[in-house]
């Protein structure tokens, strides 16, 4: 009797996975769209994803017409990892201006806010999903209402804020003799609103030499970070919360970036990648804490927290001998880490800082470096005693070692096996091949029908 591979589907009860086992193959190159080769980027900054799957993202590259002249893009991948050539002009909207993090929001009515700055100062723009500036917005959807802001080098300190349909934008003041950092507050329209803080913009504690994270609560709060280590506590309409700590401010030894979680808490982490939580009235919440030093046992960069499901998602570097990788791992509610998914560094040295996340329910999507890399992780149980069908009409053979033998409704037109380190290890073009090379462990099989449609699922091999 001939021996199979086992193509395993989501069951029963013999190895769990809740981790990352791969990238995914199915998504641009083996997992990696590499804005850097394709396109001569010096970075990806941001990004944001809508409910298909597709993501928008900023970037900046030198520009080869204009003497290598940077200039500052937003383009658009589909849920695939290729560039959507519908978008904009074949796929992306150069932008008036050149930076390297150009702060990017998405609407609710899917309309992107950008902020960044020019030769002539900082500019907010807002533009359509289709790659069009919006005509509604400021003067041909570039709104320059904040010239005193300056945004371009000033690391974390600036930013976006959407609330409640209105724009926040933050920065430091240039014209001001100490480089404070303010904050404005924008109307719809891209014009100043008035009626927030003190005609429009609010001064706070922090200054170029101190970068401010800031974000807001669900009540819309204003939460500043400092690099001092205070933090600080506005109403929506930016006048001091006086019930936060000290007439609205707090002193704490955190002073680097954070989120805002949705139960209100904020989440602080410093620079040696520690994190601590303080409750909604700035109170330290003694029952979170997380130190990378004692739970990891290497040094961490945090460079981005997403809250998901009830847990914190980091990432950010992992710090030894100049050879950064990308870090990810997950954090319990209490700042341990996950027994399961525990973490994640990456082998590839390109890979090395991720700036953004996005937190999906089977996959991670990180940036950094001139890269946007899609994970697949799993948090389900594998059987080896099983064969499985799914809607997509295929179904394999259960479990031996020699062939992979398939029953397939639709036709197949090749299935790709891959490492979980997303290289591909063989291509079969029928039923009943064999496989026999393969070591035992992990893999991910692409299979991919005559009528162009992609599947993937994980393969074990006994």
């Amino acid at each position: 009797m001939k021996k199979n591979l086992l193509l395993v589907l989501l069951s029963a009860v013999q190895i769990t996975f809740a981790q990352i086992i791969s990238k995914d193959p199915t998504f641009a190159s083996n997992g990696i769209h590499s804005i850097a080769s394709t396109n001569n980027s010096v970075a990806p900054s941001r990004m944001v994803q809508n409910s298909d799957g597709s993501i928008y993202f900023t970037y900046d590259r030198n520009n080869s017409t204009t003497g290598g002249l940077e200039k500052s893009f937003l383009s658009k991948l589909n849920a695939n990892g290729l560039v959507d050539t519908s978008f904009g002009t074949n796929g992306e909207l150069e932008l008036p201006y050149f930076t390297d993090d150009s702060q990017l929001k998405k609407q609710s009515d899917g309309k992107l806010v950008i902020l960044s700055s020019s030769n002539t100062g900082p500019a907010i723009l807002r533009i359509l999903p289709t790659g069009q500036f919006d005509s509604t917005f400021g003067a041909n959807g570039i709104s320059s209402a904040v010239p005193a802001l300056g945004v371009d080098g000033n690391g974390g300190s600036y930013g976006i804020i959407l609330q409640n349909g209105k724009i926040m934008v933050y920065g430091v003041d240039t014209s001001d003799s100490l480089l404070r950092h303010r904050i404005y507050r924008l109307n719809a329209s891209g014009a100043i609103d008035t009626s927030f803080g003190n005609n429009g913009s609010i001064f706070t504690l922090g200054t170029w030499s101190n970068l401010t994270s800031t974000f807001v609560d669900n009540q819309f709060n204003i939460v500043c970070g400092h690099a001092n280590g205070i933090m600080e506590k506005f109403t929506p309409d930016g006048q001091p919360l006086t019930g936060f700590g000290n007439n609205g401010t707090v002193q704490t030894l955190y002073n680097s970036g954070g989120i805002m979680d949705s139960n209100n808490h904020i989440l602080l982490t410093n620079s040696v990648g520690q994190i601590s939580r303080f409750k909604p009235d700035g109170t330290l919440d003694s029952s979170f804490g997380f130190n990378p030093a004692t739970q990891i046992g290497f040094p961490i960069w945090i460079l981005s927290i997403v809250e998901k499901n009830g847990s914190y998602y980091i990432g950010g570097a992992k710090e030894e001998n100049n050879n950064n990788r990308f870090f990810i791992s997950k954090l319990n509610q209490n700042g341990t880490l996950d027994p399961v998914f525990n973490y994640y560094v990456e082998s590839n040295a390109s890979l090395n800082y991720i700036n953004d996340m996005i937190i999906n329910q089977n996959n991670i999507i990180a940036n950094g470096n001139g890269y946007m890399v899609k994970y697949l992780f799993a948090n389900t149980t594998l059987s080896a005693t099983e064969t499985f069908k799914e809607n997509t009409g295929i179904s394999f053979e259960n479990p031996v070692k020699q062939n992979l033998v398939y029953q397939s409704k639709e036709k197949v037109s090749q299935i790709e096996i891959y490492s979980v380190d997303g290289k591909i290890i063989k291509t079969l073009h029928g039923s009943n091949t064999h496989v026999s090379e393969l070591v035992k462990g992990t893999y991910i099989a692409k299979i991919t029908f005559e009528n162009k449609k992609v599947v993937t699922k994980k393969l074990i091999k006994n």
